[in-house]
């Protein structure tokens, strides 16, 4: 894969990390979670199981954006770049088995009227979904930001 397109692919699963913790980031603090007594995620009455996994989920994708930034900068050395191959993947998945779990758990809480709330935490667990798999695809492809040559240069060198 050539920098250019591993940049492209980069870029991409960036923005979509962002879309995906600004949507988490809204509907955590928007109070259109209950539409009867409990207007708020946060609301003493409610149970704690989906907000703290809703925060963790939040916490998990703002480290993958803080990592990805460092790799679209090159800031980080080539031996850090084999690690964080793998690292951005597990916490963009654990982030989307986080959100999947918040949401289904307050499903158990609530009756079958949402807020938006709700509904802008499922567009946010959609696009931690597709960032995760194009994490997984970036992974699967081997590249690294910092190599300098191809099998192309290897091919014309002999």
């Amino acid at each position: 894969m050539n920098i250019f397109s591993e940049f492209f692919l980069l870029f991409i699963l960036f923005i979509t990390t962002i879309f995906s913790t600004f949507f988490c980031i809204i509907g955590l603090s928007t109070p259109g979670w209950y539409f009867d007594n409990y207007r708020n995620l946060f609301c003493d009455q409610c149970p704690k199981t989906p907000s703290s996994l809703a925060i963790i989920s939040m916490i998990l994708l703002i480290i993958c954006i803080i990592l990805l930034a460092l790799l679209i900068a090159r800031i980080i050395d080539q031996q850090q770049i084999f690690l964080i191959r793998f690292i951005i993947p597990s916490l963009l998945i654990l982030s989307t088995i986080f959100l999947l779990i918040a949401l289904t758990s307050y499903l158990n809480f609530i009756n079958p009227n949402h807020g938006y709330s709700y509904y802008l935490s499922i567009i946010s667990f959609l696009f931690s979904y597709i960032a995760s798999l194009l994490a997984v695809f970036w992974l699967g492809t081997g590249g690294f930001l910092s190599k300098t040559y191809s099998v192309d240069i290897f091919i014309e060198n002999r």
